[in-house]
């Protein structure tokens, strides 16, 4: 378990090299057409470090994710983008590619938005770890699902100290089991201990930040003009990706959507994100997944996804991983806040050409399926790619505001509120 005081230093190599990229607004070129989620047979490594897959000892796994992200060129959609994850060194796991938007005054979203992922990510990964317990338990459960909430925090937007957070996790655990309430309380507690995600978000996470100013290799993935023209991604014949009807929660109030403009924010500005996920049942990916969720926020959509944890069965994944996903989101609410800020600093004369982010997350379940079961984020890798005439200091500036900006980064930064509970039958057990 990490208690080591997160350094976020900026310390980095400035390439001083040519090469130019079309402004965020230039949709000259023809729009290519994405799929929400797609499998990919090959994919785009991260290159401004290495990807390393940790060698576990002693009966442990590790899941070391690696991101890639571009943006996306759309006057109607301006925070579309794409990210690649992949888990590096597993054939198991499929490279996937996902792409994310945020609704606005106008604009409802044409893909989920980062929280949604990081939220789907998160729930998702705890009820991975419920079911693996149930199993090494041997205990007899009809039906369980997960019930989540997180707390998001702006303050002081479109200022220098502009500033976002994580505030609170809330997550729900709901079993219909005839087993006794002592036998579901230690459930709930080795679920708890194995969940790698929850770990990294309670405590305070060792995260290695580096910048690089115009870069020479952007392995192609320059902004480029792009659309989603649909909500549903089929992948192998299945539905993976959809719109849903909005949720309702059976152990927690829903509020209504918070309605917001980009540049006239409440301070501070709260909202929320609410999941719901449960097994998908597939008798051949039994960790398979369907998760409905929706950031509480006018003119965002509620998004059913699903995840695959099923590791060690036979089969190619269905779907990105819990990890993937809580991963992926957080690549794509620093990819949101590095456009945002980019807005920003256009008002003070500042341009920034282009920009993307990859990061490395180091996750490790120690004694693996045994009751012992510990999960936790070892460390993470995130590097900022930024092309820009600008002033060394001022991209520099520009990279750190972003960083401090990203609700998902500080959520794994620093210690978060976490509030887990399990219900046996409707009735929560103390």
């Amino acid at each position: 378990m990490k208690t080591k005081l997160t350094t976020l230093s900026l310390i980095t190599a400035v390439l001083l090299s040519g090469g130019t990229a079309f402004a965020q607004t230039d949709v000259s070129q023809d729009a290519k057409v994405y799929q929400v989620e797609k499998r990919l047979d090959n994919y785009t490594r991260p290159v401004t470090f290495t990807p390393t897959k940790a060698i576990p000892v002693n009966g442990a796994i590790s899941e070391n994710i690696v991101t890639t992200t571009q943006s996306l060129l759309n006057k109607e959609a301006p925070f579309l983008k794409k990210a690649l994850v992949k888990t590096v060194g597993e054939e198991q796991f499929s490279a996937w590619e996902l792409v994310s938007d945020e609704g606005g005054a106008h604009h409802s979203q044409t893909a989920p938005n980062p929280l949604t992922y990081y939220a789907a990510g998160a729930s998702s990964s705890l009820l991975t770890q419920v079911e693996r317990a149930i199993q090494v338990m041997s205990l007899n459960v009809e039906e369980v699902k997960i019930e989540s909430k997180i707390f998001f925090r702006y303050t002081d937007a479109m200022t220098n100290t502009w500033s976002g957070y994580t505030d609170k996790v809330i997550s729900n655990i709901m079993i219909k089991s005839d087993e006794s309430p002592e036998k579901i309380k230690a459930l709930k507690e080795m679920a708890v201990k194995a969940w790698a995600v929850g770990e990294g978000l309670a405590n305070k996470t060792t995260i290695d930040v580096g910048m690089l100013k115009n870069a020479d290799d952007w392995a192609g993935l320059r902004a480029r003009p792009g659309k989603v023209e649909s909500p549903i991604s089929i992948d192998n014949g299945r539905q993976i990706t959809n719109v849903t009807p909005d949720l309702k929660l059976e152990t927690m109030e829903v509020e209504k959507d918070l309605a917001t403009e980009m540049g006239n924010f409440p301070n501070p500005f709260i909202f929320t994100e609410i999941a719901i996920t449960e097994s998908a049942n597939d008798a051949q990916r039994p960790y398979m997944h369907k998760i409905r969720a929706k950031s509480l926020t006018q003119n965002y959509q509620t998004w059913e996804l699903y995840t695959d944890d099923s590791r060690g069965y036979a089969g190619i994944d269905k779907a990105p991983t819990s990890r993937a996903y809580f991963t992926v989101g957080t690549s794509f609410c620093l990819k949101s806040q590095l456009t945002g800020n980019k807005m920003f600093y256009k008002k003070q004369g500042i341009d920034i050409e282009d920009f993307r982010v990859e990061h490395q997350f180091n996750y490790q379940q120690d004694d693996f399926m045994t009751p012992s079961m510990n999960g936790h984020l070892d460390d993470v890798v995130t590097r900022v790619i930024v092309q820009s005439d600008a002033s060394e200091e001022s991209v520099m500036n520009y990279a750190k505001q972003a960083l401090r900006m990203c609700f998902a980064g500080e959520g794994i930064q620093n210690e978060t509120e976490m509030d887990t509970n399990i219900y046996l039958n409707g009735k929560i057990v103390e």
